[in-house]
This record gives C-alpha cells, sequence and structure tokens, in this order.
C-alpha cells in the first residue's frame, strides 16, 4: 500500500537534505505499523499509537540510522536504546577519533541495535527489548549549545555511522529570527555549521546523518533554518485524514461507550464508520482518544445520534446543545417576533424564518455526508442605513439563543489594511499579541452557539476578507496560536451599504479606493439617496444585488466569496417611507427613552403628536438616516435638553412629568425648555 503523502514528502526531505524541518501536528499520537511495533520494549508492544518523535525514531532506524538521539531543554540528550549511548559516547570521545577516520576507508557497520524482522514474520525473544535499555538519557549534562557543539565536532562529522538527531519543543529555545537574544543566534549559527559538516555518502546503500527540528508552527521555524538555507527542507505534519480516523474507529471501537448488546461494528456499520469519520474531521488522535473517555463520563456511544452529541460536547463543552433547546413554538411564531422588534422589513423577515428552521433541524445544505460543517445560517443584509440590519441581528440572537447578547459584533472598518488580520484571527508566532489569540477565534470559543454579525464588511482589507472562505466552507478556522475554532452552531450575517452613495474600484492589490465624483459631493450623494427610495422594492433588490455582485466578483476579485454566502441569502432591506412603520418606530423609541428616564432618574418625558410628527418628517431622520435619524433626533432634542435639565435641577425633576411639545413660533431652527404647571414645552421651528 502507498504511503500517505506527507509521509512520502518526509522521506524525500530526509533524502535530500542535512537539516530537516518538520512543522504542523508534531505533538499528537501516530499509529504505528506492524514493523514499528515490532521495535518496542515487550511491554509496550500492545501499543497502538506513539507520540511523533518517537514514530519518527522508528521510521529512521527502520531506514537504517544507526544513532537516534533526541534532544530538548528539559529531559537533555536522550537516545532510542542502550546500545546507542554506548556508540554516542564513543564518537563524542576524542580519543576515538584517530580510528573513526581509519575505519573511513573500509567501513564496519554495525548494523542496527534491534535486527529488523520481516513484516511476516514475528519477532523472537531475540528481538525483545527491556524496558531498561528504552529511551536511556545520556549521563552528560548538555546545554542546547554544548550539545550542539558536540554533534558539530565529533558526531556528525563522521560517515561510517548515520546519525539522527531530533531536536523537540525546538521553538521553546530557539525564537523565531528577529527575536533571539546573543545566546539563540550562537545557537542558530552552530546548528547551520552542523548541518553543514555532514559528510556526503560515500556508501549509496547507507543514509547520510541528518538533523530534524520540530516546531509547532511554520511561522516559528527561524528564517535562517527554513526558506533561507539551501541545506533545509521541510515538511508539513498534517493532522488525521479521513482514512487515519477510519482506522482509528476500526482499532478502537472497542474504547467506546456502549449499551449491552448494541457494541459498534466497524464491519457491519460501514456506512455509519464513514459518518463518523466525517463528523470527526479536524480532530487530532489525542482527540479522538479523548473523545473514547468522554464517552463513558457522557454515556454517549458511537450509536449515530449519540456520536454526534458526542463530538458536540467534546467541540464545545458539555453545555446543551441550544439549538436542541429551541421550541418549535418558538420558530413558528418566529415571523411575529421578529416584525414586533423589526418594523417595514416583512419581506426579509419571510426569507429569514426558513432558515431558521432549516438550521433547527440541522438542514444546512444538501450533501451525502448526512451532516454539515458549515454555518447553520448565512444572510448577507444590503440596504440603506438605519433600516433595521443591525436590529433584526440582534432580534435573531435574542428570539434563537434567548439573549441579544448571544451575538458577537465585528466593525470590518476596523480591519481595512491587510496586517490587521492579525487582530482578527491572532498574530503569527513572533508577534506581538501572539500569545492573546484573534478576537474571532477568542468570541467563538466563549460562545459557539451564537450570532456572528460582521458589520459593514465591504470595508475590510480582500486578504481579511479571504478568511471567510474557510469559515463558510468548512465552518472552522485555525488561528494564528495553532487552534482550531468551530463555526459549526454559529449564524453568521453579514451587513453592507453597498450601492447606497459613490462606488468604489480596486486598486489591484485587494485595498479600495474612492472613485473620485464631483465637488458637490453631498449633493450628489443626496440626489441618489432619493432617487433609490424612488424604486419599487423589486427595482431596490435588482440594484442593491447587482452592486453586490459587483463588489465582489469585478472590484473586489473574489467570486469565490459571493459564491460561499450565496445570491440568494443576499437580503435587501427598503427604505422606511410608510407611516404606519414609522409611527411605530417612533412610538417604539420613545418608550425606550422614556423608560430608561423612568428608571434611572425617576422622571418621566412625554413627547406630544406634533412633535412627533417633526420626528417623523424632519430631513435628518427617516429620509436620510433611517430610523437610526430619528434616534439621533430624540438624543439631540430632547435627551439634552433633558440632561442639562437634570444637571441643573438634580433632584427637584424626581417625579416630575416632562411635556415635549412643538411650536412654530421661532424664526430659526432653535430649541428651548420652559416650565409652566410642571410641564416643559419644546419649540422648534422647521427653517
Amino acid at each position: 500500500m502507498e504511503a500517505p503523502v506527507w509521509i512520502q514528502n518526509l522521506r524525500k526531505a530526509i533524502l535530500l537534505d542535512p537539516l530537516v524541518i518538520l512543522h504542523g501536528n508534531v505533538r499528537d499520537l501516530f499509529y504505528l505499523e506492524s514493523e514499528k511495533v515490532r521495535r518496542l520494549p515487550q511491554q509496550m508492544s500492545a501499543i497502538k499509537y506513539a507520540e511523533f518523535s518517537t514514530w519518527l525514531a522508528l521510521e529512521l532506524e527502520n531506514q537504517g540510522f544507526e544513532l537516534v538521539v533526541f534532544y530538548d531543554a528539559v529531559d537533555e540528550a536522550v537516545v532510542l536504546r542502550r546500545a546507542m549511548a554506548e556508540r554516542f559516547r564513543e564518537l563524542a570521545s576524542p580519543k576515538s577519533r584517530n580510528q573513526d577516520r581509519k575505519s573511513i576507508e573500509s567501513p564496519k557497520r554495525a548494523g542496527p541495535s534491534l535486527p529488523t524482522a520481516s513484516p511476516d514474520v514475528a519477532s523472537d525473544s531475540s528481538t525483545e527489548v527491556a524496558d531498561a535499555d528504552w529511551m536511556v538519557k545520556l549521563d552528560e549534562s548538555l546545554t542546547p549549545e554544548n550539545f550542539v557543539q558536540t554533534l558539530k565536532s565529533r558526531i556528525l562529522n563522521q560517515a561510517e555511522t548515520p546519525v539522527a538527531v531530533i531536536f523537540r519543543f525546538t521553538d521553546r529555545y530557539l525564537s523565531f529570527s528577529d527575536r533571539q537574544d546573543k545566546e539563540e543566534k550562537r545557537l542558530s549559527i552552530l546548528l547551520q555549521k552542523a548541518a553543514m559538516s555532514i559528510p556526503a555518502s560515500r556508501n549509496p546503500e547507507q543514509p547520510q546523518s541528518r538533523i530534524f527540528m520540530l516546531f509547532d508552527l511554520e511561522g516559528a521555524v527561524p528564517q535562517e533554518l527554513g526558506v533561507q538555507a539551501p541545506f533545509a527542507g521541510s515538511a508539513r505534519i498534517p493532522i488525521p485524514s479521513q482514512e487515519d480516523r477510519e482506522l482509528f474507529i476500526r482499532s478502537n471501537a472497542e474504547q467506546f461507550y456502549s449499551e449491552p448488546g448494541q457494541r459498534f461494528d466497524p464491519e457491519r456499520d460501514l456506512a455509519e464508520l464513514i459518518d463518523f469519520a466525517n463528523l470527526s474531521d479536524g480532530l487530532r488522535t489525542q482527540d479522538l482518544l479523548s473523545l473514547s473517555a468522554l464517552s463513558h463520563a457522557e454515556q454517549l456511544g458511537l450509536g449515530k445520534d449519540q456520536f454526534r452529541s458526542l463530538i458536540d460536547r467534546f467541540r464545545f463543552g458539555t453545555r446543551e446543545n441550544a439549538w436542541l433547546k429551541i421550541k418549535n413554538e418558538t420558530l413558528r411564531n418566529a415571523a411575529d417576533q421578529l416584525r414586533k422588534r423589526v418594523k417595514g422589513q416583512d419581506a426579509v423577515i419571510d426569507e429569514v424564518v426558513p432558515t431558521l428552521i432549516r438550521a433547527k433541524l440541522g438542514l444546512t445544505e444538501i450533501s451525502s455526508k448526512g451532516h454539515s460543517s458549515k454555518p447553520r445560517g448565512v444572510f448577507f443584509f444590503v440596504g440603506p442605513t438605519g433600516v433595521g440590519k443591525t436590529e433584526l441581528t440582534k432580534a435573531i440572537a435574542e428570539l434563537i439563543f434567548g439573549d441579544e447578547n448571544s451575538m458577537a459584533r465585528f466593525d470590518m472598518s476596523e480591519y481595512s489594511e491587510e496586517h490587521q488580520q492579525a487582530r482578527l484571527v491572532g498574530a503569527p508566532p513572533g508577534y506581538v499579541g501572539f500569545d492573546q489569540g484573534g478576537q474571532l477565534p477568542n468570541a467563538i470559543l466563549e460562545q459557539p452557539f451564537s450570532v456572528i454579525l460582521f458589520d459593514e464588511v465591504e470595508k475590510a482589507h480582500g486578504r481579511i476578507l479571504d478568511k471567510f472562505l474557510q469559515i463558510l466552507d468548512d465552518g472552522r478556522l485555525t488561528d494564528g496560536m495553532g487552534r482550531t475554532v468551530y463555526f459549526s452552531e454559529a449564524i453568521i450575517i453579514f451587513t453592507s451599504n453597498i450601492g447606497t452613495s459613490q462606488r468604489f474600484r480596486s486598486s489591484g492589490s485587494g485595498a479600495r479606493q474612492v472613485r473620485e465624483i464631483p465637488s458637490r459631493a453631498s449633493s450628489t450623494v443626496g440626489d441618489h439617496y432619493d432617487r433609490l427610495n424612488e424604486l419599487s422594492y423589486d427595482e431596490l433588490c435588482t440594484h442593491f444585488r447587482s452592486e453586490v455582485h459587483d463588489f465582489f466578483v469585478n472590484q473586489l476579485g473574489r467570486p469565490e466569496i459571493l459564491n460561499r454566502i450565496g445570491e440568494d441569502n443576499i437580503l435587501v432591506f427598503n427604505f422606511l417611507n410608510d407611516g404606519t412603520v414609522k409611527d411605530a418606530i417612533i412610538q417604539k423609541q420613545v418608550e425606550d427613552l422614556a423608560n430608561y428616564l423612568l428608571q434611572k432618574f425617576k422622571v418621566s418625558v412625554e413627547l406630544t403628536r406634533p412633535f412627533r410628527e417633526v420626528l417623523k418628517q424632519h430631513p435628518n431622520g427617516f429620509q436620510r438616516n433611517g430610523a437610526r435619524g430619528v434616534r439621533n433626533l430624540l438624543r439631540k432634542l430632547v435627551l439634552d435638553k433633558v440632561a442639562m435639565d437634570i444637571f441643573t435641577n438634580g433632584d427637584n425633576l424626581i417625579g416630575q412629568r416632562l411635556v415635549v411639545d412643538y411650536a412654530a413660533k421661532m424664526s430659526t431652527i432653535e430649541s428651548s425648555f420652559v416650565f409652566d404647571r410642571k410641564k416643559v414645552r419644546h419649540d422648534w421651528r422647521l427653517a
């Protein structure tokens, strides 16, 4: 059977390069093939998985490396077997060097300490290894510099014994290039010189000595040991593949909880085996072993529905699945509940509710796998400002998860530069903020069952928007710290005002520049807004959807992002032109203001009908800024005045009823408060 691609890449790097950089899943457990198991101590012969550095050592020994040495800053130098310790001391001893040089002309190979058994023949007692002869620590106390100096001057520069040196946890004692102190810079130079000291092999059947350095992340590899080193090669160690996960479940099905008489049979239930492997996508081998332990604690086995719940418990904690707690009655009345909070957007709400029902049922997409790792729902809200896009997002969060605080909001105008993606998804190793993680992964880790709002998404840099390809397609994201977070239980909502003002053009580098417009910009933009307001809703939908398509395809040059969002998920919000809708919005905002003042200051406020009509018709209200404009007017014309009066009169206003009225008396647009029989009159005149 052909080896996986990553093992082929690893073997190629071993063949070609003195220094091999390994990064990725280097702390996980790896399956031991039969030839590796036969090389283990007898008491370990029943194990199926070993940590990566042990797997690598057995792989190298199987290739013919006669001396395999591990090093880290805690255990220091350790050899795979006791006989290798003696050989290391012989090579490190200055007295043996002359004899070693003579032996180069007619090398005599000692052979591996453990005879290589044929894959078809079980090992007998002569090949057994005692525990005391396994992973033997060298007596010498060696700092990283002393150890590498010994390798350079006495171990690696000889050709008769192929030596493999595995540096574990390398990024814990060798920093990225620009963060190295004096000692680390010296160690880096020594490592390079040690690698370059390895002589070319004179025996094509014998492997050459090699240095292996293990890093968690590729970004942590010092530049001088990676891309800048002609003598270095690299290989990425991946997380378990689909086949690896199927093999794990086949080999460990008995480790999972099962009801009496209902044990899972991988050979009989092949379809379920494949489904389990799909559901566990993204998990490491250590995660899968932990999953088997969790199955007993939660009494959830490999039954189809049970395994799905088990995966959710593992990824999101022991908390209950919030989607399972949603009552059917809640979704039956969802449209009415959303309309109570968001006025004038019935068409959008009618599109949202079916998606919420599918999300509840787990019918996110049509899939032959029987499950989906994509987010539960994706919406792209577009339309004029202040018409309810953010308000509907909050309403969805409250409806589904019981609290609008279950919404995490990201203002994408804060990510207009490419380097700002470090704040969103996490800085790479060696950079400021690396240990803090990214704002988005941290938010989803804290609340996996939530609504994620990306506000004004068109203002983000194109490279940052690329992150959504993985989020929308695979439902997961790996941050700068190497953590994988899952979006499969979240609803993702983008909002945008694309199409309401002057358009953008691409600069060719992912950034965007504002298209030049005439000098009377405000008039031009206002006229454009007025023309949009005159369109029918169908015409408005055509306009905005066309603008969104143009933005992603022509300006941003990333149609694949739009494809993953889905053009059917672009929901267009209408202008708030209906008088009844305006009255309802004003009434809601006035009630919010009155309740706030009453609770906080024990002062009641009443707005007369004439004053409400002013709010309804004011040019800075609905006409330009939607419901947000009305809120701003209330703040300016009412709250600011009331705040000043409370500040001036203090406790004298407790229990007072302040009435805000409108009278066209004044020749300029001014306002004032006049006490009259416990009434505050607001005189205001339109210019």
